[in-house]
């Protein structure tokens, strides 16, 4: 007896990305439930729990100042069970492909929005004010599809920021460029635009200035957007700071200088805003980390640590009162430990690269470190990362984003 559409539909939407693409080859009518845009957002929207954590992490050598002609990045998916404690075993290689590009140098994740991977290949010269042009992928990895974005009219420095994002309300995926255009680093103060790239349109629309503006002109007040944004409640959220000449900047100036405020930008309607961070600070004995902003649950929180020994980091959470008004930053908890923050873990544990001791003396060795779940509660770390990989890659050289199997792209 042949199935209806209907239950068809609702057997398949239970099955994993991975095999809904080999189920393609059984008929022409299941490739086509399986190829229509209206399946591959239902399976999408049902399957947002079998999400994972996809890791990036660069070789000792590039950190080192080893000039390799291709720096060395590894590429790992860590297990994101909430019921279950951390494993070893949820740490696996990514099978990461190389893009062909011409004198590209190295390959950059931007991030990972509902399967789908956002990648720039990045040439050898792009550095100080040489301009180029930067190809852009769009990657689906688990059906193996990828569209290359067209050029742009604009051209890239290496003070470009290069964001990914999307918008729910009309299903498009979006790029955005943030550029100088204008001045000088050493003089006054360059403007900032921002360049659209939509998927549904594969076309750029650009030129926009940001605002609000980005700096007076003083010494200390050239802004520059930190990496990556944080994508929550349809918008982008990103750390900005105050770029410092440190050559004119006197060191009881610096504190003053060295100020950072939160942007965010609304995806459908492209806009920006400027948000207040916590008012309290770290204690001025303590140089503290950049700030990261992350998303656990739909709600926004920063994390900010302090470098040196002993190490603490402090974690705030976003809080609505009634309307974008009222937001205000509650503190959650401080947790004293030795380890570098990388992300935070389903089951309420966090994902840190800690200094490991030393196997024969016992002593903090600082020269590498170990990827490990700390449990805030046992105020326990158990490792999770292979000691072959910890001692060949860079401390504190891992990024983070939240990454799913999907079938995005699928019906493009």
């Amino acid at each position: 007896m042949d199935l209806s559409r209907d239950l068809l539909v609702e057997i398949l939407v239970r099955l994993p990305a991975q095999a809904l693409v080999r189920l393609m080859t059984v008929c022409k009518s299941w490739k086509s439930i399986i190829t229509s845009s209206e399946f591959c957002s239902l399976h999408l929207s049902r399957n947002r729990h079998t999400s994972k954590i996809l890791l990036i992490t660069r070789d000792r050598g590039q950190c080192n100042g080893d000039n390799d002609n291709v720096p060395k990045e590894w590429y790992l998916l860590l297990n994101n069970d909430e019921h279950l404690p951390a494993d070893p075993s949820w740490l696996v290689p990514f099978d990461f492909p190389c893009f062909q590009c011409q004198d590209l140098t190295s390959q950059h994740i931007l991030g990972s929005i509902n399967g789908l991977i956002c990648i720039s290949l990045i040439p050898y010269y792009l550095w100080g004010d040489v301009e180029a042009n930067i190809p852009i992928v769009l990657w689906n990895p688990t059906i193996r599809r990828y569209i290359r974005l067209p050029n742009p009219t604009f051209s890239y420095t290496c003070n470009s920021s290069i964001e990914f994002g999307y918008d729910a309300t009309t299903d498009d995926y979006k790029v955005m460029v943030i550029r100088r255009v204008g001045g000088s680093t050493t003089t006054t103060t360059p403007a900032l635009e921002f360049h659209i790239y939509s998927l549904n349109s594969h076309a750029w629309r650009g030129g926009f200035k940001i605002c609000p503006p980005a700096g007076t002109g003083e010494r200390g007040d050239r802004r520059l957007f930190g990496s990556t944004g944080a994508l929550a409640g349809g918008k982008m959220h990103w750390i900005v700071s105050n770029e410092i000449n440190y050559d004119e900047v006197e060191l009881d100036e610096m504190e003053l200088l060295c100020k950072r405020s939160l942007y965010s930008f609304d995806v459908a309607e492209e806009v920006f805003a400027e948000m207040a961070l916590p008012e309290e600070e770290l204690a001025h004995d303590k140089v503290s980390t950049d700030p990261i902003i992350t998303v656990v649950r739909d709600s926004l929180h920063l994390v900010q640590g302090t470098l040196g020994l002993p190490m603490y980091w402090t974690i705030w959470v976003k809080m609505d009162a009634g309307g974008s008004c009222d937001m205000y930053w509650k503190k959650l908890y401080r947790v004293d430990v030795t380890a570098i923050f990388v992300c935070f873990l389903k089951n309420g544990e966090y994902l840190m690269d800690k200094y490991p001791p030393h196997p024969s003396t016992g002593v903090v060795d600082d020269d590498h470190g170990v990827l490990a779940a700390y449990d805030p509660r046992a105020r326990q770390f158990k490792d999770l990362e292979p000691l072959s990989l910890s001692q060949q890659r860079a401390f504190g050289s891992v990024r983070s984003f939240n990454h799913q199997e999907s079938l995005v792209l699928l019906d493009r």
